[in-house]
């Protein structure tokens, strides 16, 4: 299976136009096709898809549980990788509007740490990191590092940290045992509507 990364462009806007404004969606939700019964994991055919999203949305429930299920939140970004067993992966992170690009970039790198079996957590090792101004020979800046324990389709909600965002980050973690497992999360998540008034997507 190859690592499927799906970057967040950062481009800057037209000057007479607005930055692209939040919505408000249902995130984390769970995908019945990726349904696992407990069993041994195989580490060799396994991945990780890490769905991480950045809300406005402050003090949410601790541990989260399936709150989200129920619950939309207003999305500001989200990124989406798949990581390998042990392999450190990493992508660009954060909102770009004018003052961001202009000014600095940060990028998100997670490590996955396979459990034996399926009903285990899967540890993620997160760093977000500040890049050094251009030209400048200085490594980044860590902006947060932490480890997390992640259960295969439940969200996480990162410590808070003022210099990564004002509201929450959402981390969530689907274990992907065979080959067309990328195309079931995606399908998933292609699925998934806008929060509305009316309740969780069905």
């Amino acid at each position: 299976m190859g690592a499927g990364l799906l970057f967040l462009a950062c481009h800057k806007p037209e000057p007479a136009k607005e930055p692209a404004p939040e919505r408000d969606a249902y995130l984390a939700q769970p995908c019945p096709e990726l349904a696992l019964a407990d069993a041994p994991l195989d580490a060799d055919k396994a991945r990780v898809f890490v769905e991480v999203a950045e809300v406005s949305t402050k003090n949410l429930p601790q541990p989260i549980g399936r709150w989200l299920d129920e619950n939309s939140v207003r999305v500001r970004s989200t990124a989406n990788l798949v990581a390998f067993p042990n392999v450190p992966t990493s992508m660009p992170w954060g909102q770009c509007v004018d003052a961001v690009c202009s000014s600095m970039k940060l990028s998100i790198t997670l490590t996955a740490q396979l459990p034996e079996r399926t009903s285990q957590p899967v540890a993620l090792a997160l760093r977000i990191d500040e890049a050094a101004a251009e030209g400048s020979e200085a490594p980044p800046r860590a902006l947060l590092e932490t480890t997390l324990a992640a259960t295969h389709q439940e969200p996480v909600v990162l410590p808070p940290s003022p210099e990564v965002s004002d509201g929450s980050v959402i981390v969530t973690a689907y274990l992907l045992q065979k080959h067309d497992d990328l195309q079931r999360i995606m399908a998933c998540q292609a699925r998934r509507t806008p929060g509305e008034a009316g309740g969780a997507p069905k």
